[in-house]
């Protein structure tokens, strides 16, 4: 059983619990195959990834991550991160790597305070 012996640690708890939450139901996943492989190697952009390999783009805020198949004749690739889509008026949206972050117009360093919606 989970006892909180002060306001403190119940802020800190919750704090963790919206974050979790928000970066849980707002990621988006949305992946897509190319044929793009002879049997040696896949080809992306003017990249070449041998079997098995995989390239990670950090280029907000279209980040993806593409593996070439163990057969090399497919390109699987996914994207990574997070898009937010609605926010209260109050608040302003913020890039941080791949990801959105919902926080305060009046102080960008504190989290939005309110309804967020997100693409999954």
């Amino acid at each position: 059983m989970l006892f909180l012996t002060s306001s403190a640690e119940m802020e800190r708890l919750t704090i963790f619990v919206t974050i979790f939450c928000v970066l849980f139901v707002y990621s988006e996943a949305s992946c897509w195959s190319e044929r793009t492989g002879n049997g040696y190697y896949c080809t992306f952009g003017n990249m070449i990834l041998t079997k098995g390999r995989t390239y990670f783009s950090e280029t907000a805020p279209n980040c993806f991550k593409c593996t070439c198949s163990d057969d090399a004749y497919q390109l699987n690739c996914c994207g990574v991160g997070n898009t937010i889509n609605r926010i209260p008026d109050n608040c302003q949206i913020k890039q941080v790597g791949c990801n959105q972050v919902a926080v305060s117009k009046a102080d960008p360093s504190k989290p939005c305070k309110g309804p967020v919606g997100g693409v999954v």
